[in-house]
């Protein structure tokens, strides 16, 4: 197995973290064959992103197991009779007797214990595993997990009378009089399946699309599918709600079951960190192809930026809703292009935060200073900024500047990053545009970023990203690269990189609006 330096970091932020997700920590017991097994205060059981977590050292003393913990590599290896285990915090991997394993969620450090994903422990210490979200509770057992078979769907069908399960197929999702702000949605189409449905389709389907977490942080949802899908996201009121739909989707076992479902066929997550959000529930979708419906609702509006990537995950960003902005912008200057130059985050939203502790709107300022610098004295392109400090124009307001002043060219400016469960690994160049308009502005930009970061190249990338949605001219977003990577972020954080990115910018706009003739030769 690869080892990267990089993991005591991670591991020390995500020990450190304030602000890490745990529900209910406080709360959970530990059950081992019904008898109550005491944890640290610091160490209970507790649901981390809808993984249920347990501290791996109390479970395996209970059993018999011996540990042997090497601070400096965050590693925790652990031995009984024939069988050895290794994991490292922060790591989405163990060994287990010579051979790779995958976990659904890193472990991470409570206190003095080393908490794991309950389904590891069930499936390499031979338990019976079950999370009670009621009572906030873990119960082992000691008998041989059986195998999953149709039985628990079947009394989960039969749970439910003929009238009841009629019941919630009707009543899933409260609809009252519903408008959208962006796309029509009628408001019949917010029903569900019962779960059974959803759970026969899973093991008869064969390479079926499998929703496998689902998780909400800081006013970002993500979404964890076995391979890349395209969600369809609309915008309802009354109330006031995010809905996204998965068609041909259905929900994996092994994460539905650690949610109850609940009378009106939903299920939830156990909580949310943030005061503009009620609840996040999902359920199996009606309708010919199925599928899955998420749904955020809210207690107030707020706008959205919607990416998804190859792996299958899908992130939802809830970003500041604004009604009419007012903008006071520039003059245009006539004869000249004018283009809008956007240094993503800024203010009380820092953005993503790089491995060594900096901001991303402190990188996107700095180069989006020094694209207004190269082009403060060309006689055919104008600069608008966004911002050109440490302010926060909302979305909609950095849109409706560009829209305003009927702008050439939206560019905005940001630095991408991975959670900390990637390890660092993601890296590289990479252009989003919201609108087949906008494509042949991205082909050039895109060009010359590679050029100018000498990152991988990630490619071009079409996602709903509010600015360039909203933007009415050619609007692209560029990510220059990954703050999360330690190799991107040592480089986008140096004078001689963000010129060369700025430069790349400049020579980007000026092939894309024919106003000179453009070389490379300086990039190389």
């Amino acid at each position: 197995m690869k080892k990267y330096g990089w993991v005591i970091l991670a591991a020390i932020l995500i020990w450190l973290w304030p602000s890490f997700p745990h529900a209910n920590a406080a709360g959970a017991e530990l059950f081992l064959d019904g008898k109550r097994v005491e944890a640290p205060a610091d160490a209970r059981p507790e649901m981390v992103n809808g993984k249920v977590m347990v501290p791996l050292r109390v479970v395996g003393e209970q059993l018999g197991y011996q540990f042997k913990w090497e601070p400096q590599a965050y590693k925790i290896s652990i031995q009984k009779n024939s069988t050895d285990m290794a994991m490292y915090v922060g790591r989405t991997s163990a060994d287990v007797n010579g051979k790779t394993v995958s976990l659904d969620a890193p472990p991470v450090l409570r206190g003095n214990s080393t908490m794991v994903p309950l389904r590891f422990v069930g499936e390499q210490m031979g338990l019976k595993v079950d999370w009670n979200n009621k009572s906030k509770s873990v119960n082992l057992s000691q008998k041989a997990a059986a195998p999953q078979t149709d039985q628990q769907s079947q009394s989960q069908k039969t749970s439910q009378t003929p009238t009841e399960s009629n019941k919630s197929t009707q009543k899933l999702f409260t609809t009252t009089a519903t408008t959208t702000k962006s796309i029509k949605v009628d408001k019949q189409t917010e029903t569900a399946s019962s779960p059974s449905k959803q759970q026969n389709a899973e093991q008869t389907t064969a390479n079926a699309l499998l929703v496998q977490n689902i998780s909400f942080e800081r006013d970002t949802l993500k979404i964890s599918l076995n391979k890349d899908a395209t969600p369809k996201v609309s915008e309802m009121t009354g109330p006031d709600r995010i809905v996204v739909d998965l068609p041909g989707a259905s929900l994996a076992s092994d994460f539905s079951q650690l949610f109850p479902i609940r009378k009106d066929g939903t299920q939830a997550l156990t909580n949310s960190d943030s005061e503009d959000v009620e609840e996040i529930r999902f359920a199996p979708a009606d309708g010919q192809n199925g599928g899955v419906r998420v749904v955020i609702a809210l207690n107030q509006a707020r706008d959205y930026e919607l990416s998804t990537n190859s792996t299958g995950e899908i992130v939802l960003q809830l970003r500041e809703h604004s009604v009419n902005p007012q903008v006071v912008t520039p003059t245009h200057v006539e004869g000249r292009r004018l283009v809008v130059i956007d240094p993503g985050h800024g203010g009380k939203d820092p953005g993503a935060a790089s491995v060594s502790g900096r901001r991303e709107k402190e990188f996107t300022l700095a180069v989006a200073l020094k694209v207004q610098q190269l082009l403060q004295n060309d006689p055919s392109i104008q600069v608008v900024m966004t911002r050109d400090g440490d302010t926060y124009p909302t979305l909609d307001e950095r849109a409706q500047l560009a829209n305003d002043q009927q702008a050439s060219v939206f560019i905005s400016i940001h630095g991408n990053s991975m959670p900390a469960s990637n390890n660092g690994k993601a890296n590289g160049s990479e252009t989003y545009y919201a609108r087949q308009e906008s494509l042949s502005l991205a082909t050039t930009m895109h060009k010359h970023l590679v050029t100018a970061t000498g990152f991988k190249d990630n490619g071009i990338k079409m996602a709903s990203h509010l600015v360039t949605r909203k933007s009415q001219m050619p609007a692209v977003l560029l990510e220059c690269g990954y703050l999360s990577n330690p190799s991107d972020e040592a480089a986008m954080f140096t004078e001689e990189t963000q010129e060369r990115i700025a430069q790349g910018i400049v020579d980007g706009l000026k092939e894309y609006l024919g106003t000179e003739t453009v070389t490379t030769e300086a990039l190389n």
